[in-house]
């Protein structure tokens, strides 16, 4: 089957693009041909011109890197919605998912595009593990959301991601999908990335939200442990930690599988410490926006990993006690396997 797939494949987030490469990976082993539909999602921020000159240059390097030796081939590009719809791309079936591709705070005014609102009505269109990443609807507008309606109308099959993307579904568009885990589980391994690595005495931070709890607390886990800690995503070098920034996708991987502890506040952080059978914890972010991470680590049976803040864990030292991951097996591959079940029964159906 011509399987076109639209997510967030154009990335500075390794996270983002890992999930990308994971589902491409997955359906290819199943036998598909896999193109991914290549609209970009704008991840500029308020930096100085430099700034943004610079890690431009650095991004532009990296992904374009990516694409040539880990994604399939991509299509014609789009700059807008208009675009494509008035040339989409030829395919027996489109695939949306997984990220936070129903997230409007993220999509904006290419919202639509990640509801598949493009091609012909006779497409098969699947979501695999969609997130909101909220739980609450923030659009308002009767108009777009009875499009929104519409258009998830026309899926064969849907899914998301968390429970509260399904809860909110439900309530605010009358479908009722399943829930999967975020395709880099369908993956059993990744010695692609991480063949031969072996594990080093590091704390690695993989921390996306820099608090003042975090700078203020994250020493004593250091020492608890008696381990170096290292900053994987951090701009600038910073005493006392170790310096890893920016990390390639390839030692942003091999990082994750050789570390001995991760603290991590990350979805694909908390991923990527599973499948690799880590010792980690969650840390939840100030924002309240945590539904995702607190979702992914009960689906695991995690839940005791979870911590407010990195000062909670000086209160709370459960996390000193190794994660037994021969008592979770069982439970892992179930969520795999129903998951994976999901998506051939879906493109079979």
């Amino acid at each position: 089957m011509k399987i076109a797939l639209l997510t967030y494949h154009y990335s500075c987030n390794n996270g983002a693009v890992m999930q990308t490469y994971s589902l491409c990976r997955y359906l290819k082993e199943l036998g598909h041909e896999v193109q991914l539909v290549d609209i970009r999602q704008d991840e500029s921020e308020y930096q100085p011109f430099y700034v943004k000159a610079i890690k431009a240059v650095i991004f532009g390097y990296r992904i374009h890197r990516v694409i040539r030796k880990y994604y399939p081939k991509l299509t014609r590009h789009y700059g807008s919605l208009q675009e494509l719809q008035n040339d989409p791309p030829e395919a027996d079936c489109y695939i949306v998912g997984s990220d936070q591709v129903w997230n409007p705070d993220i999509s904006k005014e290419l919202m639509l595009a990640y509801f598949l609102d493009f091609g012909k009505i006779s497409t098969k269109r699947i979501s695999y593990a969609s997130s909101f990443g909220i739980s609450e609807w923030i659009i308002k507008n009767n108009n777009i959301n009875d499009k929104i309606k519409e258009l998830l109308n026309r899926f064969a099959a849907l899914s998301v991601r968390e429970e509260q993307g399904k809860q909110l579904c439900e309530r605010e568009f009358g479908f009722i999908p399943n829930v999967v885990l975020d395709p880099t589980f369908l993956n059993y391994s990744y010695d692609e990335f991480c063949k031969g690595v072996k594990t080093t005495q590091e704390v690695i931070c993989y921390k996306l939200n820099m608090t003042k709890d975090f700078w203020e607390n994250i020493g004593s886990v250091g020492k608890m442990l008696g381990m170096r800690l290292t900053l994987l995503n951090y701009n600038y070098p910073k005493k006392g930690f170790h310096y890893c920034f920016p990390p390639s996708l390839e030692t942003w991987m091999r990082k994750l599988a050789g570390a001995s502890f991760i603290v991590t506040d990350s979805f694909h952080g908390i991923a990527f410490s599973i499948i690799n059978r880590k010792q980690f914890v969650t840390i939840l972010n100030e924002d309240g926006k945590n539904s995702r991470l607190i979702n992914i680590m009960h689906e695991m049976g995690l839940d005791n990993r979870v911590f407010n803040c990195v000062a909670d864990m000086k209160n709370n030292l459960s996390w000193l006690d190794p994660i037994n991951y021969e008592n979770l097996e069982s439970l892992i591959s179930k969520n795999i396997e129903k998951s994976s079940k999901y998506l051939i029964n879906a493109l079979q159906g």
